[in-house]
């Protein structure tokens, strides 16, 4: 038995090789299989894949962030630079007026004790009827948050107690909310004004409601807003003046000061709430593609992450054109869904 299976070890041995024509007909095999890889990730274009999923992205961080923070969001698109940008509203900072004290999230304020009543929107809050000379300051110049450059929102719950009017609130000279005698409202920012490569304080940009938006004696929630597009003033949710505006917002180097020394506001203030447009994302395009000029230069997702129906009655589209002629269509529909 012994010597039967030495024998056979010889012969397993010369039958472990592949013979030439083996060899050949593997490596063929082989080819095939690469060729046919290489043509199938060919196909794929993962640098196209790649652009329009950046693209995508950016569309729904915008949308997933007015669902998330249930404020207004939008994508800007630069069709000339190749960039596409989401944007959004954030909450920089909230004051109550609390245990005679200007206190919430943000820089805290100062301001004479006899400013504060318990007779507030929300608790107590803040009057200057009978406080002339007086005022609040809150030192938001030294919180970098408070960069208005591509838009801004207050809101504030007003209560005018008085006849007259005066200035509601005012960050130095860049940004003022007004109440008129009339019960009309006015609002304006400076404007920053490129020249030469370089931006200077420009002339302020004003809107202003008609008379009776404001009714004497009565709580009202007061909202000056500006998105790079419109400049708008609502009273209770409703827009009560409108002026369409595309400028920068000059830099804030001033604090805060509700009411006025000189112009005192004859009523009282409550919840005060400022909001910054801050830049969420940037993406910029490979040398491959390019934006179509019939893309839109913006989107806007309405707080709840559905399309802004007041700009956009209709789902929007952007065009992606790429180098070899071809187009890809990316499409926003009226729920913020992208595909």
């Amino acid at each position: 038995m012994k010597t039967r299976a030495r024998a056979a070890i010889p012969r397993a041995k010369r039958n472990a090789g592949i013979t030439l024509l083996e060899m050949l007909l593997v490596m063929a095999i082989l080819a095939v299989v690469l060729g046919s890889g290489v043509g199938m990730f060919g196909a794929l274009d993962l640098g196209r894949r790649q652009t329009a999923g950046l693209v995508r992205s950016v569309v729904r961080s915008a949308q997933n962030t007015a669902v998330a923070r249930q404020v207004p969001a939008r994508v800007r698109i630069d069709v000339k630079n190749h960039t596409i940008r989401a944007e959004a509203l954030q909450v920089v900072g909230t004051w109550h007026f609390e245990n005679k004290k200007i206190a919430g999230f943000g820089m805290e304020g100062s301001a004479a004790s006899e400013l504060f009543h318990d007779e507030g929107f929300i608790g107590s809050a803040i009057s200057f009827v009978r406080s002339f000379g007086e005022r609040a300051l809150i030192p938001v110049q030294l919180d970098p948050a408070f960069d208005f450059t591509d838009g801004f929102a207050i809101e504030c719950a007003l209560r005018w107690e008085d006849a007259g009017g005066g200035r509601v609130l005012r960050i130095g000279n860049v940004l003022m909310l007004e109440l008129g005698r009339s019960g009309a409202l006015r609002g304006r920012f400076s404007a920053a004004v490129e020249e030469g490569g370089e931006f200077r304080r420009g002339p302020p940009v004003v809107v202003q409601s008609g008379s009776g938006a404001v009714s004497p004696d009565k709580w009202v929630r007061v909202r000056f807003q500006y998105d790079r597009q419109e400049l708008v003033l609502l009273v209770d949710g409703v827009a009560v003046a409108v002026l369409e505006e595309t400028a920068p917002v000059w830099e804030i180097s001033e604090p805060l000061e509700i009411s006025d020394g000189t112009r005192p506001f004859p009523g009282s203030i409550d919840a005060l709430v400022i909001s910054a447009v801050e830049v969420d994302r940037v993406v910029e395009l490979p040398d491959s593609a390019t934006f179509a000029k019939e893309t839109p230069e913006w989107i806007h997702f309405a707080s709840g992450g559905g399309l802004d129906r007041r700009r956009h009655p209709e789902p929007q589209e952007i065009v992606l054109n790429y180098e070899d002629g071809s187009q890809e269509r990316i499409a926003v529909g009226i729920f913020g869904t992208v595909e």
